[in-house]
């Protein structure tokens, strides 16, 4: 349903890698991952737990999350993206997040937040017209990106696991994981895309799912395309659901 459409995008950052247990721990002070090193879910071999990316997230998790780190960075409450109440007023919190509380949202706002889907797009897509971000060819996927091994027509390697980020080479922007590793949550509600996309288009104005990104460590390369479009009920957290972060110049 990601049919070819052209986008009309304000200049933005986006996270190099995945936000890491490291990053989550440090702004949150916990660590959600299933994947956390203990019995059954220790790293791959020479690899830092901490820079493992942080998964089991709902997105509301990632929203708080988004706004704790601007405090945290020192840009202020005034910077903060996400709102808990129409007049931009009160900043939102985890304990939001853990009521479900759909947030509001100071798109000028310089802080910290997730990348809509159009941005996320763009950004994988690495200045290409590649299938995955970094190559066309699914030969060399295992190169760019930790997905699944299921018969020799796949050929992941990801071993049932996430990985440290930045072990796999960049996409043409000097994107780590686009492709596999976690799935990423983005900002918009998901629903048919229009074409051409409204310029910043930020999704649908309200939904049942919130959109899924970049294919995962339990995925074959089908589903770590650029293109795919996945979705998640905005609650839900798991091993395979991550993020990473956005922000205005």
């Amino acid at each position: 349903d990601n049919q070819e459409h052209s986008v009309s995008l304000s200049a933005y950052y986006i996270g190099e890698t995945e936000v890491t247990q490291e990053l989550w721990l440090a702004v949150m002070g916990n660590n959600p991952s299933y994947f956390d090193g203990s019995q059954n879910s220790e790293p791959a071999k020479g690899e830092a737990q901490g820079k493992r990316p942080v998964e089991n997230v709902t997105w509301f998790d990632c929203i708080a999350f988004c706004n704790e780190l601007t405090k945290k960075a020192g840009l202020g409450d005034s910077e903060c993206v996400y709102y808990s109440d129409a007049a931009l007023s009160t900043v939102y919190t985890m304990s939001d997040a853990n009521s479900y509380t759909v947030p509001q949202v100071k798109w000028d706002a310089k802080g910290f937040r997730l990348p809509t889907e159009a941005e996320w797009e763009w950004a994988a897509k690495g200045g290409k017209e590649y299938r995955w971000a970094g190559t066309d060819e699914q030969d060399e996927l295992k190169k760019y990106a930790w997905y699944a091994w299921y018969d020799d027509s796949d050929g992941g390697d990801a071993n049932n696991k996430t990985h440290e980020v930045k072990q796999k080479q960049a996409n043409g922007y000097g994107l780590y994981d686009m492709s596999g590793n976690v799935w990423e949550w983005c900002w918009d509600w998901y629903d048919t895309l229009p074409n051409p996309l409204p310029e910043d288009y930020s999704g649908a104005a309200s939904g049942r799912y919130r959109v899924l990104r970049g294919g995962s460590w339990d995925v074959i390369a089908e589903y770590c395309v650029v293109g795919v479009r996945s979705v998640s009920y905005p609650d839900c957290s798991n091993v395979l659901l991550g993020f990473r972060l956005a922000l205005r110049p």
